[in-house]
């Protein structure tokens, strides 16, 4: 059961309200209906604010906005919330509650947890409920990696100090960014049935990627990491079946670099070649590797930052990319996306025993505590 099922089972408490939905496509029930069907044949939708890549996910990633636009089928608006600065749409002052039902990822940079935090920022002295239908974190609950963001590093792929991979659900992290921003608004939870140690591929539910680049379950595990290649001149396989799972550039030897990769817990390698129809090398033959074979004990975001370190050290061509990156003009896009510049630091003059105490989540396992809903 998930965080809407529950919430239409208890659809008496709420005859007579107005709602709207922050929401994209990738959402449904367990009987297979998207969510914004379910809740228009309940209730009075007024309208659904889609965030990053659009509802319909007709938008690519960095800073690409979408259009106004109506559903096609119930008729009532879409607003676009993604922006350098979002604005609550005009339907806002007609509802009473606004429902949360989005498929995130695990993952600090998937934006979708920023669009839930500032729809809460410009909630804050309002008399608006949130209701955050609860979903299952695919990564699981219990694994948490990387350092919590560095403050100096805020952007729109990080507003809070959280890890990289930070095990929690959206309707945790709403609550807990309710009580650490002084948000104070009513919000309540309706979980999903699920436990910290259950990752998707344990339940029995399709996968709907939640965003164009992440179509697999395989692709969402590669992500915690390899998203930091957006960072650099290295493709991180945008523009392929395989995004996230493909790492190259054209001046890369894949037979190499796997050769060099091997050892890593959790993982396997394969060389690989490709060409990316759009961004990084466009219509170009890169060679890299392919991440395969995933096992227990993967760890996503010490697997990325241990690739970019052995191509940084092969490879003179490879570059960290200037910004702009999400709204960010000034920092280093792989800064904001690693959320600190230490990274990039160890990657250009670390040695490989520092990385263990690089990723220590240090307090954030504590913080998080009180605010977990699961067990």
């Amino acid at each position: 059961m998930l965080g809407i099922d529950r919430f239409l089972e208890n659809k008496n408490r709420f005859l007579g309200m107005t709602f709207a939905l922050l929401s994209n496509q990738a959402s449904f029930t367990s009987k297979f209906i998207p969510s914004e069907i379910a809740i228009a044949d309940a209730f009075n939708l007024a309208g659904i604010i889609s965030p990053q890549h659009g509802f319909f996910h007709e938008a690519q990633a960095n800073m690409i906005e979408t259009e106004p636009m109506k559903h096609p089928l119930l008729g009532i608006p879409i607003h676009p919330f993604y922006s350098s600065e979002p604005v609550l749409p005009n339907f806002i002052e007609d509802v009473d509650v606004v429902l949360v039902d989005i498929q995130d990822v695990g993952i600090r940079v998937y934006t979708y947890i920023w669009s839930l935090f500032k729809l809460m920022e410009l909630l804050k002295g309002t008399d608006k409920i949130i209701f955050i239908l609860d979903r299952p974190n695919p990564l699981g609950g219990e694994l948490v990696e990387g350092a919590p963001l560095n403050p100096e590093f805020k952007s729109f792929v990080g507003l809070a100090s959280i890890p990289m991979i930070h095990g929690m659900t959206i309707g945790e992290l709403a609550l807990m960014f309710n009580e650490t921003e002084n948000f104070s608004l009513e919000i309540e939870v309706f979980k999903a049935n699920w436990k910290r140690n259950l990752t998707y591929e344990m339940l029995k539910l399709p996968w709907r990627n939640p965003s164009p680049n992440l179509p697999t379950i395989d692709t969402v595990k590669a992500y915690g990491g390899n998203v930091i290649f957006e960072g650099t001149n290295i493709s991180e396989g945008r523009g392929t079946t395989k995004p996230f799972l493909y790492v190259g550039a054209p001046f890369i030897n894949g037979y190499m670099l796997a050769k060099e990769l091997e050892g890593i817990s959790g993982i396997k390698f394969l060389p690989i070649g490709f060409s990316p129809t759009f961004d990084k090398y466009r219509g170009e033959l890169c060679h890299g590797i392919e991440l395969c074979c995933f096992e227990k004990g993967f760890s996503p975001f010490k697997t990325g930052l241990i690739i970019a370190k052995k191509i940084f050290s092969l490879y003179k061509q490879a570059e960290f990319l200037p910004p702009p990156y999400e709204y960010e003009y000034e920092k280093l896009p792989f800064d904001i996306i690693t959320g600190s510049d230490k990274y990039r630091k160890w990657i250009q003059e670390g040695n490989l025993s520092d990385l263990h105490e690089l990723l220590d989540p240090g307090e954030y396992l504590s913080l998080r505590e009180e605010f977990l809903l699961y067990n």
